[in-house]
This record gives C-alpha cells, sequence and structure tokens, in this order.
C-alpha cells in the first residue's frame, strides 16, 4: 500500500487521524504529513540517454493561494481565448498570452480539480457543491447550481450534458443550458475514500463512471438507468487505508472494450457491452491511463511507468526507475510521455521504449498542476508557489 494516500474521510477528524497513525507508523507518519520535504534522490539519467532538453519560456507569478496536493492536481484547460484553471482558494482565473492575466471569477467555495471547457462556456464544481457554467471570454457566469454534497470531479460535458461526481458517492448529469439537474446516480461510499474521484467516460450514449467501491459501472447518459456494473478490485486487508481500492482515474474506451484502474488493485478491461471482463493485470492507479497509437501507457501510484498493449493487457515496457517518487501528472505532449513529481521535476519519456530521455526541476516548490500540453509544442505547468511555466521540449 502506497504511504502518501491523500484521503477524504465521513467519519470524524480525530477518528480519522487516529486511525491514520497507527496504519502508516511503518511508512514514517512524518513524511506522510509533510510529504516531499525529504524527497529521494532523482536517478540521474545515463551516458547517452538525454536526448530532449526541457527549456524554459515565460513565466507568471499568479495571484491566489496553492497547496501541493498530488491526488488533486490542478488542471489547466486551453481555450480559444487562452488558459481557464483554479487556484486553491474561491477564485477562477483565465490567463491570455505569456499568461497575463484577463479576468478572475470569485466561487463559493473552492475547486479541487479544475474546470473543463467545453463550447465556449467554462464549467466548475467547489467543494460548497457549487456548480457553476460561465463564458470563457469574459468570465460572465451564466448559471450556477447548488448540489448535495462536494464536487470532487472536473466536469465532463457530452450532448447537453455535464456530469459530476460527488463525495457523497452521487454521479450527477446537469443540463448544460441550465444548470437543473436532470438524473442522480447513487453508490454507498466507503468510510475511507481518496479524496479525488474519476471524471466519468462517454461514449456512444453510454456513460462508464468509477467509484470509490472499486466498482465501474455503465449507465444511460439520457435517464442515467444502470446497464452493468463490473468489479475492478475488491478490498481487502486489516483496516481501512489497506482496504481503500477507489477507481480514482478515468476509464478509457479501445475499440470494443472499456479500460478501469483502481487504486491499490488492478488495471481491468471489461466488454462495452456487458461488461464482461476481457484481462487484468495488478496494478495501483490513480492518474488517468493515456491511450495514444493503440498503446495504454500507464503511471502506477508508486512512480512506476508502463505501457500496456490494449487488446490483451501484455505489459510491453515498465520503467521503475522513478519508483518511489510521487508523481502527480501525467500527458502525452508533442511525441512524449511527460511526468511530474512533487518535487517539482519534470521528466520526458520515450513512448516506444520507456527510457527517460530528459529530466530538469523546474521548482523547488513541487509541481501543482497536470501538464497542459498547448500550441502542440509547448508544455503549460504550476509550481506550488503559484507560478505558471511555459516549456519547450528541445531535441538534441
Amino acid at each position: 500500500m502506497s504511504c502518501r494516500s491523500q484521503i477524504f474521510l465521513s467519519l470524524s477528524r480525530a477518528a480519522i487521524l487516529g486511525m491514520a497513525v497507527v496504519a502508516l507508523a511503518g511508512c514514517g507518519i512524518t513524511g506522510w504529513f509533510s510529504r516531499g520535504s525529504e524527497p529521494l534522490a532523482v536517478p540521474p539519467l545515463a551516458k547517452g540517454e538525454k536526448q530532449v532538453s526541457i527549456e524554459k519560456g515565460w513565466q507568471a507569478r499568479l495571484y491566489g493561494d496553492w497547496r501541493l496536493d498530488p491526488y488533486n492536481m490542478t488542471q489547466i484547460q486551453a481555450t480559444a481565448h487562452g488558459l481557464v484553471l483554479s487556484d486553491n482558494g474561491d477564485r477562477l482565473i483565465s490567463l491570455g498570452e505569456a499568461g497575463r492575466q484577463r479576468w478572475i471569477r470569485r466561487l463559493d467555495g473552492k475547486s479541487a480539480r479544475g474546470p473543463a471547457v467545453s463550447g465556449g462556456i467554462v464549467y466548475i464544481g467547489t467543494d460548497a457543491g457549487k456548480m457553476y457554467a460561465l463564458k470563457a471570454a469574459n468570465g460572465q457566469i451564466l448559471w450556477k447550481q447548488q448540489l448535495d454534497s462536494e464536487i470532487l470531479s472536473v466536469p465532463v460535458v457530452a450532448g447537453g450534458h455535464v456530469l459530476v461526481q460527488l463525495a457523497n458517492g452521487h454521479l450527477l448529469s446537469i443540463d448544460a443550458g441550465t444548470g437543473m439537474v436532470q438524473w442522480t446516480f447513487s453508490m454507498t461510499q466507503p468510510s475511507l475514500i481518496l479524496r479525488t474521484a474519476a471524471a466519468p467516460l462517454v461514449k456512444n450514449g453510454i456513460v462508464y463512471a468509477g467509484f470509490a467501491d472499486g466498482s465501474v459501472v455503465a449507465l444511460g447518459l439520457q435517464n442515467g438507468a444502470e446497464l452493468w456494473r463490473a468489479t475492478v478490485a475488491i478490498p481487502h486487508g486489516n483496516n481501512e487505508l489497506a482496504r481503500m481500492v477507489d477507481v480514482a482515474a478515468t476509464p478509457v474506451a479501445y475499440h470494443d472494450s472499456v479500460i478501469a484502474a483502481s487504486y491499490q488493485g488492478s488495471l481491468v478491461a471489461f466488454g462495452l457491452q456487458g461488461g464482461a471482463q476481457r484481462w487484468s493485470v495488478p496494478m495501483s492507479v490513480v492518474l488517468t491511463p493515456l491511450l495514444v497509437n493503440g498503446r495504454l501507457y500507464v503511471a502506477e501510484a508508486d512512480g512506476r511507468i508502463a505501457a500496456v498493449d490494449p487488446r490483451s493487457g501484455v505489459v510491453l515496457w515498465q520503467n521503475d526507475r522513478l519508483r518511489g517518487r510521487n508523481l502527480g501528472g501525467f500527458a502525452y505532449c508533442a511525441g512524449d510521455l511527460v511526468a511530474t513529481d512533487t518535487a517539482g521535476y519534470v521528466y520526458v519519456l520515450d513512448p516506444k521504449s520507456g527510457h527517460r530521455i530528459g529530466q530538469r526541476q523546474i521548482s523547488s516548490s513541487g509541481i501543482e498542476s497536470q501538464p497542459a500540453c498547448t500550441n502542440g509544442q509547448h508544455i503549460v505547468v504550476m509550481d506550488a508557489a503559484g507560478t505558471l511555466y511555459q516549456l519547450h521540449l528541445h531535441r538534441h
């Protein structure tokens, strides 16, 4: 079990703390509460491995409050007008060229995961249970809706529906035009869950959603009717921490399969129709896998990165040189795999071989965002001090 779980509980804070202290005593309780204060040494690149230099372009210091949280990395969304992101307070920020601020809107509550952008509209939910739709061009609020629990997932927009998952185990469909709740699907939450929720996948009018009990469910987009459910991981262990099997990564579709992954569980492929299991590989996963050119790239919770054949589940390669690093971001940009960690490093890996071909510490504060690929060649990341960096990968 990973010793770096970021946890959301419905139990009392005192009970949680006691449980966490007992369970994590062997892992080093100080390290759990001060994550990243003494990071492991970064493995150096072998001679001749470096093929990519990570160069800084512009950088911009943003107003706001920031906190390093590897399971709730800020989502930076690119729009026709620039970038949109949320801080760790109650602000939604729009940025233009070179990171210059365009507009800021105050929200009721803060957003753990950040916004989604679709059709020139920004959709974002907060920990106060408030859902917003705003114009990307100027931040004008089009509607807002009060829901009955904290919103943990990035919204997903499909066919006039806005789908969000809440801390109470509910998956909601909201009308994209009016903000009215169209339907609700509910699952019973375990007493202890990761403080994150997978954004659902929508394909051919069906919603595929993962839940904290280790299951994935297929629902009709129009009415929320359950079509099938399947088990990604079964909880086991003698305490609540060991039994955490959250499906915290967004499911991925490949041909006639949907692939889901769980924390402390497995990477599993199911049939899109009916949910029959096709294959399963033991892996602990929180970050959403990347499906690129017929390969599935997976960043495991312990820092290992692997390439998997989505047809069979065969592991094509596995790189364990970053094992023990607190990876918080994983993306495919300009033909390369890009990973970030909470010590502020950006790593570049060759998708064909899995070898590291570049790395650089961008900030000693740690990276607070998922890497955002912009203009096909640039990568934007934000550190935990609120500084936004534009990066460029230069091949030797």
